[in-house]
């Protein structure tokens, strides 16, 4: 066909389908409420049907693998918010590819689909000036108060020093250096935390209680550009109108 009519053409037909998707998704979102849900929910099983095939006939291989996989976490997006949350991605996804005009792997990336589950896990609640976060509290050891910390010479960024804890050395993250803002600690508390037998402290101006969240508790850092940008902090949740984030020990670590 592009050989008749010219790329142009053949553009305008992707165009066509794309935007003609994005309306059906805004559509399902305004509709969407308790009330809906079962009535909805089947709708849009229905209409992804539609748009894989219309996905594959226009050459859109990524998104017609992520509408599959979309499908196929439907009963799994069991509320509002979170079949809400599953459009709102394919709604961006749409978009990217209205701008770019092409579809590829490294797009498809940047809106994975991940189905929130119920699941509970419980949280230490700390602060660092105004800054709050959460650490899995799986992964806390101690709260200890003033402790020494020895300054290395040549300490690599992202260490504030070493601390004694039970006979060892430990490093002891130095949150200023990821953009958590400058504050005084010289009142402070040391939160002991180990990984894979690998421990380590971050040092806080309170760490007060523990929160239990559920995975559909948090939101993604992504889809609010204008927050803290930490290579370990990828969710945060809303707690009494502040925003807290949720430090992801893993990345913490390999940082």
């Amino acid at each position: 066909m592009s050989d008749i009519f010219g790329d142009d053409f053949t553009w305008e037909l992707k165009k066509y389908f794309l935007e003609s998707t994005s309306k059906d998704v805004e559509s399902f979102i305004d509709l969407l409420d308790d009330s809906t849900l079962a009535k909805v929910t089947l709708e849009i099983r229905e209409s992804v049907d539609s748009w894989q095939i219309d996905a594959k006939t226009n050459e859109f291989a990524q998104l017609e693998s992520w509408l599959a996989d979309f499908k196929s976490k439907i009963d799994s997006l069991d509320t509002v918010e979170q079949l809400r949350t599953g459009l709102g991605l394919l709604l961006k996804y749409l978009t990217a590819l209205l701008t770019e005009k092409k579809d590829s792997e490294e797009l498809v990336a940047r809106f994975p689909l991940v189905a929130q589950s119920n699941r509970e896990a419980l949280f230490l609640h700390c602060k660092t000036g105004t800054q709050e976060f959460v650490v899995p509290i799986g992964n806390v050891i101690e709260i200890s108060g003033v402790l020494p910390v020895y300054i290395l010479p040549d300490a690599q960024p992202g260490l504030a020093g070493l601390l004694p804890f039970r006979g060892d050395a430990i490093p002891v993250i130095d949150l200023n250096s990821y953009g958590f803002h400058a504050v005084d600690l010289s009142k402070c508390y040391y939160v002991i935390c180990e990984h894979e037998g690998m421990r380590f402290s971050l040092k806080v101006t309170e760490a007060d209680e523990l929160i239990s969240l559920k995975d559909r508790d948090m939101q993604n850092l992504s889809d609010h550009p204008t927050m803290l940008s930490v290579p370990f902090i990828k969710q945060f949740f809303v707690k009494d109108k502040h925003s807290v984030m949720v430090l992801d020990i893993e990345k913490l670590v390999a940082a």
